[in-house]
């Protein structure tokens, strides 16, 4: 499997280069390396100053010599651990170079300078007779016997005969570890403490001699500018410097990704990391990166997801961390390839793991800061020679540097070492942005390695998302009363904001919405209604008089609503502004629909939303609009009773008429019989009656 090839590597991560220094005599007292030519080619002259400790008095030592020797290159990053232990490999040359060729800089200083050759050997040259690292040993000697020593590197840079070392890209990243603090009003606070993290990272740019990937809360960097005049002035510092630097984005507020997809809050995330790129972009006149994010909490499967459809394509992940993730491969990790981090089935995000060696080298606040960057630069190089080594191409490798929290790194550490790191053939500074699109993936038996992201991390925010959302929509519908350039919407707008942030205690977001309930009341209650009244209505149509109070110094807008299932209100409902200190009367356009007297509800609400400002006022309404209407009812109904015994008269008249037109018809004579009589059994009928079509008279 070709991660075995970097077992060596990941083992290295054990071990401290910084942790000690040559063992070779026990009792000689430790050199202190000034300043150094590390980088040199067949030609130059490796020039060397060195500290002699207090303890050594150089008058008393009489003729001295100071003994340079090369010792075989090393390849490996373990190797380079080892010579910084004083275990080295064996020799390859040696120079000695009297007292009377000593030069004294300074007081207790010494220096030598020594030629460079390649295919010959003189006894006042060092042979590097190949490009390559080399571990070196400095020492005093005074009459055969070791005085004090020294343990460091040369970089023997291929000539231009020789064929030139691909490059191996490194990036730098740095983080502040200051929380966000909130006021109880909802303000940034920026502690002393703050101040002083801030103007450490200042001081650390200036001083850096390549581009840093830096992250910065959008939050601090806002506030500084009103943090007084060293705030004031520390802003001008972080823009000159962070104008070369890759600025991360950052949410406006501290938000957890993971947090805010539990509980369904993308689009919250969303709009704070929009807000926050645009604060940061005013701040820092420079264009925030969302491509890369670095991770120094837990982060969970649905917050990958959140970051990775906002833009993200690397993840920084520090070594503690992401060892941490299930089915990593641990130590045998190849921090010079990213690996994929699955944030759903089958969906990944490429992730860069800070290397362990580097990550200790960084963080070290050393005395020696010249000889600290060499180490640490050496470990560099010996990782580019394992990847060409192993028949990789250090082009398509990386590697990411970061102190183990993320932190800024000393000041004289970071100058030492990127002043050498810029000056070094086979290295080269690069950005993340460039890092994550140059990588290539670490494969494990052919296939890329894949780490999963745990299920659930982060905090739950679901209680603040919903508070806010609350507090949002009592602030909208009391807004909608207030003019327009009222300096409350904002600012209620503002603290409203702030409420979902883990920068606010629970505490702090309690008493906030407490305060702004009672501020929107205040509004709301400023507009007084009247009491319940009874009107009446003599006409089908007329208008009813509301008088409302505005107590407020300010013009408050609300909406009017008369409702009845007996009435009609054409107008619907009514938004009027109210003159501040004063009465305002509001006519009511009303329809009867019919006579009686009827329920009627008034009701005062904010213009937007609909929030009761009062309870609703009964009132009563007495209709008297269809008494003409009632007289011409009757009268018809009379008319239509009479029409209707005339129509009776008639009939019984005409009905009278025929019966005594049928007893003097003859035929009603025939026989003693009565004329119904002889009808029902059958009489004896004329010949013309029992013929006849006509009914019986």
């Amino acid at each position: 499997m070709r991660w075995l090839r970097v077992v060596g590597a990941a083992a290295v991560a054990l071990v401290p280069l910084l942790a000690g220094s040559p063992t070779s005599v026990a009792a000689a007292q430790r050199l202190t390396l000034v300043s150094e030519q590390f980088n040199v080619t067949v030609g130059d002259s490796l020039a060397l100053v060195v500290q002699v400790p207090a303890v050594v008095d150089l008058t008393t030592l009489g003729d001295f010599t100071v003994t340079v020797t090369a010792y075989r290159a090393v390849a490996t990053r373990e190797a380079v651990a080892q010579a910084v232990k004083g275990i080295l490999p064996r020799s390859v040359d040696s120079v000695d170079v009297p007292s009377a060729d000593v030069v004294r800089p300074a007081a207790g200083q010494l220096q030598v300078s020594i030629p460079i050759e390649a295919t010959t050997r003189t006894a006042a040259a060092l042979q590097l007779a190949q490009p390559g690292l080399y571990p070196l040993t400095v020492e005093l000697q005074s009459r055969g016997t070791l005085v004090a020593d020294l343990a460091t590197f040369v970089h023997r840079v291929p000539s231009a005969a020789e064929p030139p070392d691909e490059s191996l890209p490194v990036a730098m990243v740095m983080t502040t570890s200051s929380a966000v603090t909130l006021s109880g009003a909802g303000r940034v606070v920026l502690s002393t403490a703050d101040i002083a993290q801030l103007t450490h990272l200042a001081d650390v740019l200036e001083a850096s001699a390549v581009p840093v990937a830096v992250r910065i809360p959008a939050a601090l960097l806002a506030a500084l500018p009103d943090s007084g005049a060293e705030g004031e002035a520390l802003a001008v510092r972080l823009t000159a410097e962070l104008q070369r630097d890759e600025v991360l984005s950052t949410p406006s507020l501290p938000l957890d990704p993971s947090s805010a997809a539990a509980a369904g809050q993308q689009a919250l995330y969303t709009q704070w990391l929009r807000d926050g790129e645009d604060s940061l972009a005013t701040s820092t006149s420079a264009n925030p990166v969302r491509t890369a994010v670095v991770v120094d909490s837990p982060l969970s499967q649905g917050g990958g997801a959140l970051l990775r459809d906002l833009g993200a394509r690397l993840l920084v992940l520090p070594v503690d961390l992401y060892y941490g993730l299930p089915n990593t491969l641990g130590g045998f990790t190849d921090t010079t390839q990213l690996v994929q981090i699955q944030v759903s089935p089958g969906v990944t995000v490429d992730a860069t793991v800070v290397d362990r060696v580097a990550s200790n080298n960084l963080a070290l606040s050393s005395t020696t800061p010249t000889l600290s960057a060499i180490y640490a630069v050496s470990d560099l190089l010996a990782a580019r020679q394992q990847i060409d080594d192993n028949g990789g191409d250090p082009r398509r490798h990386s590697i990411t540097l970061a102190t183990p929290d993320l932190s800024a790194p000393a000041e004289s550490t970071v100058k030492a070492f990127t002043d050498l790191l810029a000056d070094t053939p086979g290295l080269r500074a690069t950005t993340l942005d460039e890092l994550s699109v140059r990588t290539d993936q670490l494969l494990n038996d052919g296939r890329p390695v894949v780490v999963d992201l745990p299920a659930t991390a982060g905090g739950d925010i679901k209680d603040r998302t919903d508070l806010a959302n609350a507090l949002g929509l009592e602030a909208a519908s009391t807004s909608s009363m207030l003019p327009t350039d009222d300096e409350r919407i904002a600012e209620w707008t503002r603290l409203v904001g702030v409420v979902p942030s883990s920068a606010l205690t629970q505490e702090q977001a309690v008493v906030i919405a407490a305060d702004l309930r009672a501020q929107y009341l205040a509004v709301r209650s400023s507009v007084k209604v009247p009491a319940g009244f009874s009107f009446n209505l003599t006409g089908r149509t007329t208008t009813v008089p509301v008088t409302l109070r505005n107590d407020a110094d300010i013009a408050l807008t609300v909406t009017v609503r008369m409702s009845s299932s007996k009435l009609l209100f054409p107008d619907g409902d009514q938004t009027v502004t109210l003159p501040p200190q004063s009465y305002f009367e509001v006519r009511i356009p009303i329809e009867a629909r019919s006579n009686g007297r009827f329920p009627v509800s008034l009701a005062v609400f904010t213009p937007l939303g609909g929030v009761p400002i009062a309870p609703p006022v009964p009132l009563t309404a007495s209709v008297n609009a269809f008494s003409g209407l009632g007289n011409l009812v009757t009268g018809a109904a009379l008319l239509i009773v009479l029409s209707w015994w005339l129509r009776h008269f008639r009939r019984n008249r005409r009905a009278r008429a025929a019966a005594d037109t049928a007893q003097r018809h003859p035929v009603g004579r025939a026989g003693d019989a009565a004329p119904h009589e002889t009808m029902q059994h059958g009489g004896d009928l004329s010949p013309d009656a029992a013929t006849s079509t006509l009914p019986p008279s």
